[in-house]
Order: structure tokens, then C-alpha cells, then sequence
């Protein structure tokens, strides 16, 4: 078996594809050689136009423990290289933001630093009961801070100091009132849960969608008459696709709209 297979699985159903973060002993840490994994596939989902929701999953106890501190310590004496790892790390959750489709984290276990920056990262979470969150640098003195970027862009200055302040575990239910994930469920419910909401997106205008999406997080960091300005000029060029013709015209006609992809 090939060290990309021990780390990493992908399954594409229809318009469906599914990352599974796959190195359980080691409780799915974010090694650089995953990071640049990961990147790739994200690269490569940019130009797909078949794919409309991208699923993010994990094998074993944990979703992800975040970065591996056995590799963190041996590039300690680098400085070279301790930064290209955190670099890597950036673009790669940047590159989720970036991507057309809607990237849902699953998570079935405990999401700790970089692994809770991961869900933070993606555009909606699901996570089961038994699943925690937390940001535990302070408890090994090494304090949260790329993490914290992803994470407080999500929940209030306030939650995100007690996370990173304390270093504790977060229930499910408590990360839900901090709005870092979207929706908790049973353990026998959670693969319907998945399954139900990616269905319900991949019915969407896939090209809407993919306008929105970037949007979003374009006008998410700019003043609020910058951002008005911005979203006027993107809604008017919206108005101008093929999807938003149809959706209209669906609606007035009171049929189901035709989609483009």
C-alpha cells in the first residue's frame, strides 16, 4: 500500500466527492506530507466541473489532531523549514475558501488545533455528539496562532479567547452556540445528515453556487460601502448567466429550472 493511500482516500459519487483523512494510529495529523496532498486535490477541483460538493471525512477516534508535533520538533532547528510547513498549511486552507464548490467538514471525533482550524476552514461542518473541538497550543506553550485565523473569522472574539486561552475541549453542543459547526446529530444519524445536505446542494445552480461562493468570502474582509460596491457589480453579472435566466423564467412559469451542470 503506497504512503498517499495510508494518508489519504477519495471516492467520487456522481457529483460527490469525498476526501478521507486515513492514518487513524496517528490520530490524522496534518504532516506537511498531507498538507501538500490535500493541496493537490484542492487544485485540481478548481477546473472540475463535474464535482458540486466536496465531503471531508476521517477514519478512526479523531477528525484530525492537528499539526504532527514529532515533525514539528524535528524541523525545530530550521527556521527554513518550520515555515514552509505553516506556509503549506495557510494556502492549503486558503485554497478551500477558494474553490467553487461547497466544502463540508464531517466530523466524527475530536478536531484539536490545525484540525479545528481544518473545520473552521470549510464552509459547513457537521459533527456528531461525540465529537469535540479545541485549540490546545497554550497547554505545550505553543500558542494557537495560525489556527485562530480560520477559527475567529467563524465564531466571536470572546469564544475564540476562552478556546485559546484555556486550551479545553469543546463539546459538539457548545461549538454549535460558538457557531463553529452547522449541526449536530446522533452517531446512527450522522451519514444521513451528510448525505441529505450535500444531496439538497447539488440540486442547486451549480453556477450560482460557484458565483456566490467566491463573493462571499471576497466581501467577508471589505468595509460595508466597498463590499455594496463590490456585490452590485457581481449580482449584475449574476443576472447575465444562463442559470439565473432559467431560474427566473422557472419561477414565473412555476416549473422546476433546468440547470446549466
Amino acid at each position: 500500500m503506497s504512503t498517499n493511500k495510508i494518508l489519504l482516500n477519495k471516492i467520487i459519487k456522481g457529483n460527490i466527492f469525498e476526501i478521507t483523512l486515513n492514518n487513524p494510529s496517528r490520530r490524522n495529523p496534518l504532516s506537511l506530507e498531507l498538507i501538500l496532498l490535500l493541496q493537490k486535490m484542492f487544485d485540481a477541483l478548481k477546473t472540475n466541473k463535474k464535482i458540486k460538493v466536496v465531503l471531508l471525512k476521517s477514519t478512526g477516534p479523531s477528525f484530525c489532531s492537528g499539526h504532527d508535533l514529532k515533525e514539528v520538533k524535528s524541523f525545530s532547528s530550521s527556521n527554513r523549514k518550520l515555515k514552509n510547513l505553516f506556509e503549506k498549511c495557510s494556502e492549503m486552507m486558503m485554497t478551500i475558501r477558494e474553490l467553487p464548490q461547497p466544502v463540508i467538514a464531517c466530523v466524527n471525533g475530536i478536531a484539536a488545533a490545525a484540525g479545528c482550524q481544518l473545520v473552521a476552514s470549510c464552509d459547513i461542518a457537521i459533527a456528531t455528539k461525540k465529537s469535540f473541538f479545541q485549540t490546545p497550543g497554550v497547554n505545550i506553550g505553543l500558542f494557537c496562532s495560525t489556527p485562530m485565523v480560520a477559527i475567529s473569522r467563524k465564531i466571536s472574539p470572546k469564544d475564540m479567547m476562552y478556546m485559546l486561552l484555556t486550551g479545553e475541549k469543546i463539546s459538539a453542543k457548545l461549538a454549535k452556540e460558538f457557531k463553529l459547526i452547522n449541526v449536530v446529530t446522533e452517531q446512527k444519524q450522522f451519514q444521513k445528515e451528510i448525505e441529505a445536505l450535500s444531496n439538497k446542494l447539488i440540486k442547486k445552480s451549480f453556477q450560482s453556487i460557484k458565483i456566490g461562493k467566491i463573493a462571499f468570502y471576497n466581501q467577508l474582509e471589505m468595509p460595508i460601502e466597498k463590499a455594496y460596491d463590490y456585490t452590485s457589480k457581481v449580482m449584475t453579472k449574476n443576472m447575465q448567466a444562463k442559470d439565473a435566466k432559467e431560474g427566473i423564467e422557472a419561477f414565473i412559469k412555476k416549473r422546476t429550472p433546468k440547470w446549466s451542470i
